[in-house]
């Protein structure tokens, strides 16, 4: 009897259904449950729906998709082609190969049981949705969007997250980061192929920001320039501050606050403040030099003598009630102060990361950035990082804001160095300039600049070769690793941070500025007597208007 009542229990056991011991995510079930009812989900994937997906699985879920689709008449005008691998034989797989869906991953290859990146989601999903009919490529559809992690996607699925982005279908893992190179579980595979089936499904796309406010500059030259902020809305701002009618000579912004240069008559010297556009609040004979965008930080320093009095600038209009002697300006949210005979790393709040004894007072600060700075003793130059003494050379060292290199500046020479001293570049004359993460710009002659992408690990590459009336600067960029080289009289190359062409902008006019705004390319004609024309891109170099 107590044989047959445990078969019994075993066999009750067997039959529970597969989601109703190994439940989905709350965030999931709904999805999942109506997924399932819509027929999309196959039986081998109602399950273990935390596990990564693998491009097999997900090429499951999305052939159900097209032949339900295609059961329905949805579908566009489009031809299979015959497509084999030699590692798999699944038919889901060489349906959705066969009208574009996936790629393989060459010689002839697919690897079906790797698991799924979310970027490779992204493109998968956006090749689906192209093959319906009613598809809708138009560029606002596409239009970018910054993710605060976006330097790193691959250039290839870009344009695909841009598009899932805008049509609600992948949104994001939160803290408006992507995640690209991340797996992507089932029940994300799931959710997302619900929301492509049927938009009304689609997820709430994340208001825009926007650019709240943005400095225009009216003129510059050599000694002299005219700059002023506008709202959103155009309007020019602070007309009334200080007898300017608002125009300075230099203005920089960060969040609400807006660091200003002025020269209130001939006779007397520039006077600066922060001025915070939304409440009006001033800090008088303080300014914000190098701004770390990404952490929304900036010194506030006092335009007196003694730095000491500097306070820690935040992008929501606020700042520290304690004050700093700067060591280093912020990057990555770290900065490097004085205390004493000893050197501190802070971070935003000003808490202390590191501490290392050394006397300012017997060693020169070269140069720094961040958490890590050079000293100079006696003609020698040493790194400092992680608060110890690393990198010595005899030949000034120059640290690089965004890439973890410096270039080693000998006799009007320069060449690229990692941070264990070892050589990553050819040596360039007269000028070698960072120009973004791992970008620099390399001074081939006084007309002409060769810009090159070297990592830490060496291996350089040349991207472009340029011809310049002025010394470059920093690339324009938007923040998130893609960025805008003027390349011609009328022509704008678009790349990300690992070398890749995104587009190329032929503009209408001939260019005079180059920025971004909301991740697209602005482009603004040289200033002439009648008001300067403006034009908006995608990095694609498509007309984003």
């Amino acid at each position: 009897m107590k044989r047959w009542i445990a078969a019994v229990l075993t066999a009750c056991m067997l039959a529970v259904p597969a989601g109703a011991a190994d439940q989905p995510s709350d965030w999931a079930q709904e999805a999942v449950q109506t997924a399932r009812e819509a027929g999309l989900v196959p039986e081998k994937l109602d399950s273990a729906y935390e596990r990564a997906a693998t491009r097999a699985e997900f090429c499951a879920l999305a052939a159900a998709v097209y032949r339900s689709w295609e059961t329905e008449g949805l579908l566009g005008k489009a031809e299979k082609d015959t497509v084999l691998f030699t590692d798999c034989k699944d038919g889901d797989v060489l349906l959705c190969a066969s009208v574009g869906i996936v790629n393989g991953v060459g010689g002839g290859k697919f690897e079906p049981n790797r698991p799924l990146q979310r970027q490779e989601a992204a493109s998968m999903l956006h090749r689906l949705g192209a093959l319906r009919a009613d598809y809708d490529g138009s560029v606002q559809g596409r239009l970018p969007h910054v993710f605060a992690d976006g330097a790193d996607i691959a250039s290839w699925a870009r344009n695909d997250i841009n598009w899932v982005y805008c049509h609600g279908i992948m949104t994001g893992t939160g803290d408006n980061a992507f995640e690209p190179a991340d797996e992507y579980t089932r029940e994300q595979s799931i959710a997302t192929m619900l929301r492509i089936y049927d938009a009304q499904y689609a997820a709430e796309i994340p208001k825009e920001q926007g650019e709240a406010y943005r400095v225009v500059v009216d003129y510059s030259g050599a000694g002299v320039g005219r700059v002023h902020i506008e709202d959103a809305a155009g309007n020019r701002l602070l007309t009334d501050f200080a007898d300017t009618d608002g125009y300075f000579y230099d203005a920089k912004l960060l969040g609400e606050w807006a660091s200003l240069h002025w020269q209130p008559d001939a006779e007397s010297g520039f006077a600066c403040a922060l001025y915070n556009l939304r409440t009006g609040d001033t800090l008088a004979d303080y300014q914000a030099d190098t701004v770390d965008a990404q952490s929304g930080l900036a010194w506030a320093y006092s335009i007196g003598e003694d730095t000491a009095d500097s306070r820690i600038l935040y992008a929501n209009g606020t700042y520290s009630t304690e004050t700093y002697q700067p060591v280093t300006d912020w990057a990555d949210g770290r900065a490097v102060i004085r205390e004493g005979d000893a050197v501190c790393a802070i971070n935003h709040k000003g808490e202390r990361l590191w501490r290392m004894n050394i006397s300012l007072d017997q060693v020169q600060v070269y140069g720094g950035i961040g958490d890590r700075f050079v000293i100079e003793r006696d003609g020698a130059y040493c790194l400092i990082t992680d608060g110890r003494m690393g990198t010595v050379s005899e030949t000034p060292m120059l640290l690089n804001r965004w890439s973890d290199t410096y270039i080693a500046q000998d006799s009007g020479y320069y060449t690229l160095y990692d941070f264990s001293g070892r050589r990553l570049s050819e040596t360039y004359a007269n000028a070698m300039i960072e120009a973004g993460q791992d970008l620099y710009a390399c001074w081939l002659s006084d007309t002409e600049y060769t810009y090159i992408r070297c990592t830490e690990y060496g291996n350089p590459q040349t991207l472009f070769t340029v011809s310049v009336n002025q010394r470059p600067g920093p690339l324009a960029t938007d923040g998130a690793g893609v960025y805008a080289l003027q390349t011609g009289a009328q022509t704008v190359a678009c790349f990300d941070r690992f070398g890749d062409t995104l587009g190329t902008i032929e503009a209408p006019f001939a260019v005079g500025e180059v920025d971004f705004a909301d991740g697209c390319v602005r482009i603004r004609g040289k200033a002439l007597e009648t008001a300067q024309q403006t034009a908006l891109f995608l990095p694609t170099g498509e007309p984003a208007e």
